[in-house]
């Protein structure tokens, strides 16, 4: 069973895969991002993440992947990502161990102090 999410900014998570569907093992996320949507210079520090763009260009890092192209980010390298291009930008994010949907649930919860518990659990840092 899928769940949307619809983030400030311009962005849609949907969860495909949830940690509690993977006994914790992953979580497969596709985010949609409009025209200038994206996310800041930041790092993950119990998680790898698998970045697909299925449609449209979407940058990281100095990078420009385009449909069909895929990075691999291991845990605790600083990076951010943007649609900079005219176009949706449809990718899919795959996140070793599961659980970073639970930032984006709280992320939309518009509650902070669950939106930074969530930041805790999930070893986000932002710079």
């Amino acid at each position: 069973m899928t769940e949307t999410l619809r983030l400030s900014g311009g962005t849609t998570v949907t969860v495909l895969l949830a940690a509690e569907q993977t006994n914790g093992t992953l979580s497969l996320l596709e985010l949609e991002l409009e025209p200038g949507a994206g996310a800041g210079p930041h790092r993950h520090t119990r998680e790898d993440e698998t970045i697909v763009v299925l449609r449209g260009a979407l940058r990281v890092f100095d990078v420009t992947l385009r449909s069909g192209e895929v990075i691999h980010l291991p845990r605790g390298v600083t990076h951010s990502f943007a649609n900079e291009g005219p176009e949706l930008v449809r990718a899919l994010f795959v996140c070793t161990p599961g659980g970073l949907e639970r930032f984006f649930r709280a992320a939309v919860s518009g509650n902070q102090e669950t939106l930074d518990a969530a930041i805790r659990e999930a070893g986000l840092e932002f710079d």
